[in-house]
C-alpha cells in the first residue's frame, strides 16, 4: 500500500527493520501499519481522538488514548528505538516539551511539519489571504513553523539533525530550502 502524504513515505524509509516505534498523534494508523508491514517494526501509537483510536484498535494497531501534551509518563526512558511525530508539531499548544519527552523516551525523533516560509506560504500572506486555516473553516489553530524557527527550536534543546529530508511535492530540495519546500522530515537526537 502507498501513502498518501509524500513525508509518511519518507519516515517509513528513515525507520530501521524492526524498531520499536512510538507514533505519536498517529491518526488513523495508517502511518503505524505500514511500519508493521513494510518494516517490521513493533509499533505503538498515541492517540487523542476517540475516533482514530478506535479505527487504530479496528487494524489491531496498540493505541492508548491519550494527549500527548500531557506528557509521556507511562513509557520509560530509552523505551523506543525511534518517536514519530508526523504533521502534529503546529497543533500542539506546548511543542518544545513534547519533542522533549520524544528524546527521552526514544533514542531519536522524527518530526515531520509543513514549512510555513516555503514561497506560496509567503505569497498568500503578503496578498492578505492569511497564513492558514480560515475563521470559518472550522480547523483547529495551526502554528507556522519555518526551518529556521525549527533548527532554533532545536538548539534550544539541544538537540541534532541526524538527517533531514526537505520536500516539495514528492520531490527532493536541495537549494534554497526556506523557500522551496514545503514539508520537512527531520531525525533528530540529543547532542
Amino acid at each position: 500500500m502507498s501513502l498518501s502524504r509524500p513525508d509518511l513515505e519518507v519516515i517509513v524509509r528513515m525507520v530501521p527493520e524492526g524498531a520499536r516505534v512510538l507514533d505519536l498523534g498517529c491518526g488513523d494508523g495508517a502511518l503505524l501499519a505500514e511500519l508493521v508491514a513494510r518494516r517490521g517494526a513493533l509499533g505503538r501509537g498515541v492517540e487523542v481522538d476517540e475516533a482514530n483510536v478506535r479505527a487504530c484498535v479496528a487494524k489491531g494497531l496498540p493505541v492508548r488514548h491519550g494527549n500527548i501534551e500531557e506528557g509521556l509518563a507511562d513509557f520509560p526512558d530509552g523505551m523506543f528505538d525511534l518517536v514519530v511525530l508526523s504533521q502534529t508539531l503546529a497543533y500542539l499548544n506546548r511543542p518544545l516539551p513534547v519533542l522533549q519527552e520524544m528524546v527521552r523516551v526514544g533514542r531519536s525523533a522524527i518530526i515531520s511539519f509543513e514549512n510555513a516560509g516555503h514561497w506560496k506560504a509567503r505569497w498568500r500572506a503578503m496578498v492578505g489571504d492569511g497564513g492558514g486555516t480560515t475563521l470559518a473553516s472550522g480547523q483547529p489553530r495551526v502554528r507556522s513553523i519555518t526551518l529556521p524557527q525549527f533548527r532554533e527550536a532545536l538548539q534550544q534543546l539541544g538537540l541534532r539533525v541526524e538527517e533531514s529530508v526537505l520536500l516539495c511535492g514528492r520531490r527532493r530540495v536541495a537549494s534554497w530550502p526556506s523557500l522551496r519546500s514545503e514539508v520537512a522530515v527531520v531525525r533528530v537526537t540529543r547532542v
